[in-house]
């Protein structure tokens, strides 16, 4: 059975795919918005969608740094980041499938 700091540390890695995955999307976002015809619009979704990654970024940072009786805490108190994780992904990947089907 894993212990308190394998399963700390598997969720934090967790945490960092889906960071890498939602950069990956800013990025494919971040190509397409320039010649797009709704830059504006576009621009003011990623900036809120960037300010949302930066606060779970932080989430993360603050994770590796705590003990593992506070990650507990953190499972324990609900379903954690990844919900929130999961919805920002969602959010991106229907705007960059929206841009780049209009490219």
């Amino acid at each position: 059975m894993a212990s308190m700091n394998q399963l700390t540390e598997q969720h934090i890695e967790r945490f960092q795919s889906h960071m890498k995955h939602i950069d990956e999307l800013f990025e494919r976002a971040q190509k397409g918005v320039a010649s797009h015809p709704d830059k504006a619009d576009i621009d003011a979704q990623l900036a809120k969608l960037k300010a949302e990654r930066d606060k779970f970024a932080q989430h993360i940072d603050t994770l590796k740094l705590g003990s593992t009786a506070e990650m507990q805490e953190e499972m324990i108190e609900g379903a954690g980041p990844m919900g929130v994780w999961d919805a920002l992904a969602q959010q991106l990947e229907k705007l960059v499938e929206r841009m780049e089907s209009k490219s």
